[in-house]
């Protein structure tokens, strides 16, 4: 028998399971519907009936969520529709009034194209990226004055960048510089606070027990002489090491280079007094 074109929902549904490498037992324990109502969809010897056509709408969008939500939601930041109201010069109930045109456009854009593929095709944003959350987030504030509690729009870089898209001329360009800065200003912040709370204190020297003055003198006193004059010698070469002069370094090389003949019995000297 020959199949009909799929619904661009089906379609869907049949690229989840496939690129899921999902059986239909697993498919049916997921949507609920059995597995030969599936296969028949899928194959296109059976057109869904509309109330299921929503439902496997509503699943997908479930499913296909998670990632955007992840990527939305990670290190969201908002800015106070109050003070997005004084960048672009409205008063606030104006700007209230053009979010919830905006929000209501979103949800009808939603409406309209669930399901649908937009190119280049990327399964996780085409359901998702029409949720007015991902923009504006409500909220409320209390009056300073009567203490009632007022509307008011938490609003996502994305919504600045909407409400910027509205705007032209000076001012368009003005709100647009003035919300980009926010947000690398919230940005380096943030990246602050966590730099300061991984950051560890380096160890003082001075700290530690095993350089204090009595271990250090604890430790000569446990030493042989020759130990003491390496030591001393070992002390020097590090100095030596910190000297960026060349002509500074070579005389203190010399006697280093003179002790370590001493402490071996090479020096002439030395070795005339044996």
């Amino acid at each position: 028998m020959r199949t009909k074109k799929l619904n661009s929902t089906i379609a869907m549904l049949k690229e989840y399971k496939e690129s899921n490498r999902i059986t239909y037992e697993e498919l049916s324990h997921q949507t609920g519907y059995n597995t030969g109502t599936l296969n028949s969809w899928i194959n296109g010897t059976v057109k869904p009936l509309p109330e299921s056509l929503k439902a496997v709408e509503q699943f997908l969008n479930r499913v296909y969520a998670s990632k955007f939500v992840d990527i939305a939601e990670a290190n969201k930041t908002y800015i106070d529709s109050r003070l997005v109201a004084q960048w672009t010069g409205k008063a606030h109930k104006d700007l209230l009034e053009d979010i919830r045109g905006y929000i209501e456009n979103l949800k009808q854009s939603q409406a309209k194209t669930l399901g649908r593929k937009f190119p280049p095709y990327d399964k996780s944003r085409s359901i998702n990226v029409f949720k007015p959350q991902y923009y504006f987030i409500e909220s409320h504030y209390t009056h300073p004055i009567n203490k009632r509690k007022m509307p008011c729009y938490l609003i996502t870089q994305k919504g600045c960048e909407m409400i910027a898209n509205k705007m032209t001329g000076v001012k368009g360009t003005a709100f647009t510089a003035l919300y980009i800065d926010e947000y690398h200003r919230m940005k380096d912040n943030e990246q602050a606070k966590t730099t300061d709370h991984d950051r560890k204190p380096a160890p003082r020297l001075e700290d530690d027990p095993t350089f204090s003055r009595e271990a250090i003198e604890r430790r000569l006193a446990s030493m042989t002489p020759e130990q003491r004059d390496l030591n001393y010698i070992r002390n020097k070469l590090i100095e030596v090491s910190k000297t960026d002069d060349i002509r500074a370094i070579i005389p203190k090389l010399v006697r280093v280079a003179k002790l370590i003949d001493i402490i071996l019995g090479t020096d002439s000297e030395a070795r005339k007094l044996q």
